[in-house]
This record gives structure tokens, sequence and C-alpha cells, in this order.
């Protein structure tokens, strides 16, 4: 029984394969032109650093790269500090909040090393750039004051992003055709639901609770239904 009602139900589909294909066309365009004309890009630079002792001092001990890995929050803290954040605008001359600068930088560890990385978020590729660098410069300072680091070294510079991590427009297209044969499958059915007429000898013994004597064929002929 089970496997009649679902080979019923794909061929409601396919009776109307038009609408799935015409919904997901229409919700795939607009999830296209959306994505291109109406969200803003937003372009990722980065930078890294080695933060950590001289190892030609005192040696480097597997218990500091272990430390390290612990530090990787406070040196997130002083990355997104207001004194960071603070300086990073006075020297861009930008014309935004420390909070709002704050919020736009991301310190993330490379492994199990001392190298952090520092990510700046832009909808301006250049400027994405310039305040990843400038971050880094400043946090060099901030981090030797502030915890006594002997060594901060800027390993790799920030350079231009050419292409934006943001929006993902084949996620978004393909999104939006998933919705729209959803929304296709959605409308047949409920197209099959409302449609009452008598199409087949079930439907007359199911709706008029008759039984059925007989049944008229239909012929094509030169493009003609008789």
């Amino acid at each position: 029984m089970e496997e009649v009602n679902l080979l019923k139900l794909l061929r409601v589909l396919l009776k109307r394969w038009w609408i799935l294909a015409l919904c997901a066309a229409i919700l795939g365009s607009v999830a296209y032109v959306y994505t291109n004309y109406y969200i803003v890009p937003i372009y990722e630079s980065y930078t890294t650093l080695y933060v950590g002792k001289n190892a030609e001092q005192n040696g480097l001990a597997m218990s500091d790269l272990y430390l390290g890995s612990y530090l990787i929050s406070d040196y997130r803290e002083i990355a997104k500090s207001k004194q960071v954040a603070s300086e990073v605008i006075k020297e861009l001359n930008l014309r935004m909040s420390a909070a709002s600068l704050a919020g736009r930088i991301n310190v993330s560890q490379r492994g199990d090393t001392r190298v952090i990385q520092i990510s700046i978020s832009d909808a301006n590729p250049k400027m994405a750039m310039d305040i990843a660098n400038k971050v880094a410069e400043v946090f060099q300072t901030k981090v030797v004051e502030i915890m006594q680091v002997e060594i901060v070294q800027i390993i790799d510079r920030a350079e231009l992003p050419t292409y934006p991590i943001s929006p993902d427009e084949n996620r978004n297209i393909m999104m939006g055709i998933i919705f729209g044969f959803a929304l296709g499958v959605g409308i047949v059915f409920i197209i099959e639901f409302f449609n009452n007429t008598i199409k087949t000898p079930e439907d007359v013994r199911k709706y008029v609770d008759l039984p059925v004597i007989g049944a008229i064929p239909v012929f094509q002929t030169k493009g003609r239904r008789i």
C-alpha cells in the first residue's frame, strides 16, 4: 500500500514537472540577483606574527610551546583591546569606534605553535589589508609593554585580497534552487488536493460510490483527442 502511494505521489509530481522546474528557476535566479547586486561583498586579509622569547638566549623548552598555546586568549584580548583599536583608528584616520573595529579583528593560533594570525574583514579590500597590517604593528608594541614578551616578530604582512569571503554565490544559488523545488512540490500537492475532477475508475468508486460498468477510450488522431 505504501509503495502504491509513493508511486502515485511520484506520478503527480512528474505530471506537473514544469511547476517544479519553474519555481526552482525563479528562486535560483532571485538568489543570483540578490547575491550579486544587493549583498555587499566582504573581504578578509590577514597577517601572521611570532610571539615568544628569543631561543638563542635561554633555549626553547617544550613547556614553552605548551604555554604559548594557553596564551592565545591573552593575545586575542590585547589585539582586540581599546588601546590597540584606538591607536589603529588614530594612525589610519578611521571613522569608526574602537568597539566597531575590535569586532572586525579575529585572532587565531597556527597549530601548536607560537605563530598567531590576525585577520580583518571589511567591504573594502584595501582597507582590510591596511587595518590588518596596522593592527599587527600596534599589537607588536603593546604586547611587549603589557606582557613583557621578549620578542614579537611579524612573519607575513597582510596582502590585498582578490576574492571576497562572502557571500558564497554558488551556495546561495543552490539554496534558492532547493527552496524553489520545495515550493514547487508544495504547489503541486495543493493543486492536486483541490482538484476533485473524476479521472480514474477508482475516483468514481471513491467519490460517487457507484460501480463502474464501462469506460470510453480516448483516441489520438492527427493531434486531436477523440
